[in-house]
């Protein structure tokens, strides 16, 4: 079982005010129109508005520990996630904030936890090439204090002040931390421009072991958990505005005369649509409010289900929208690529099946 996390510090009226200011601070500041700017971007990263949302509102510190600046707990972490994915904020609160910072909390990082809480971002390099955790494919290996490998694929690698590193030793698997300054880092282009990576090396880098006896790969684990929540409620965030734009579509575009969502074809993939959302949104509360076993199995539910119903409500948008959704202009195509990143990242809808096969022993 993961770290828990208080259910929520905020009650329900806060919680709607914390959606509201991440939601209006991402619309200001242009988004999602804004994420076609960031094609050519050597980062990916709206540095002044991780900033304003990092260090003016706070929000770099959701869901860590009290006593290193931390606010909320899983109900504001997710409703942060969920409104960053309806605006496709790029931002490194699912990379940084909660991925590496939740691994972080797992083995007493507190100097590192208390850098990302400032602002800070973490390179989490855990991930294989397909983005997933895997404790098999970790390919970085720890001589005493020193990491050498590559990690092919780590989230806003271009922008991270240190790195939090999974590494094979003798013993196992190990948490540590090597600062940029002692990496090679290689931006790599992606089809989500508001969500870059970076391949990144180490020879001999220093490093800093926070685990040892090989109990990094429970820290990591436990991490991974939690942050496939966040990337369900990113989904959720992206998926439910894919169904309201388009909705908001078919009630003024007319053919023969009459709205096109009068016609029963188009009601029928709407309802179909809507049931895909509310089943997402229903996986996510069960888990923030409700009574849960084993979380694992039910993050890797909730991540396969969010993949392949993102990724439908995202091609649904494009198709429902005519010949306008197919076009660099609309935002339809920005939320595609969303969906599409979110369904690769720390694994897809297949590797999560598999995982629960494993975890319920069928």
């Amino acid at each position: 079982m993961p770290r828990e996390l208080a259910l929520t510090t905020l009650d329900a009226s806060e919680v709607r005010e914390l959606r509201e200011t991440v939601r209006d601070a991402a619309t200001e500041s242009g988004y999602p129109g804004a994420v076609r700017g960031l094609e050519d971007s050597p980062t990916g990263l709206d540095s002044d508005l991780w900033r304003l949302l990092a260090e003016d509102i706070g929000l770099a510190g959701v869901g860590l520990p009290e006593e290193i600046g931390g606010l909320g707990g899983l109900a504001e972490l997710l409703a942060v996630a969920e409104e960053l994915g309806a605006t496709l904020a790029p931002v490194p609160f699912i990379s940084s904030t909660v991925l590496a910072g939740q691994i972080l909390a797992g083995c007493s990082g507190v100097p590192y936890l208390e850098r990302i809480a400032a602002g800070e971002i973490a390179g989490p390099a855990v991930t294989d090439a397909r983005g997933a955790w895997s404790p098999e494919a970790v390919s970085c290996m720890l001589d005493g204090s020193a990491i050498t490998g590559t990690v092919p694929f780590v989230p806003f690698g271009a922008s991270a002040s240190f790195f939090v590193v999974a590494a094979r030793s003798a013993s196992g698997i190990e948490v540590a931390v090597v600062e940029t300054s002692d990496a090679v880092v290689r931006p790599l282009p992606s089809l989500d421009f508001s969500r870059p990576s970076a391949s990144v090396t180490f020879d001999a880098s220093p490093a800093v072991v926070l685990t040892h006896e090989g109990a990094g790969a429970v820290a990591i684990e436990d991490g991974v958990d939690i942050a496939l929540l966040a990337v369900g409620a990113d989904q959720l965030g992206g998926a439910q505005h894919c169904f309201d734009m388009t909705l908001e579509y078919i009630k003024v575009r007319k053919q023969f005369n009459r709205e096109i969502g009068s016609f029963q074809a188009i009601k029928h993939r709407m309802a179909d649509a809507l049931m895909l959302v509310e089943m997402a949104r229903s996986g996510l509360e069960k888990v923030t409010w409700g009574p849960v076993d084993d979380i694992g199995v039910e993050a890797s539910v909730i991540k396969a289900w969010g993949s392949d119903s993102y990724n439908a409500l995202a091609a649904e948008a494009i198709q429902l929208h005519g010949g306008i959704g197919f076009t660099w202009e609309h935002d339809a195509h920005l939320y595609f690529r969303r969906a599409r990143y979110d369904a690769a990242f720390l694994g897809d809808a297949a590797v999560h099946r598999e995982r629960i096969a494993r975890r319920l022993s069928w």
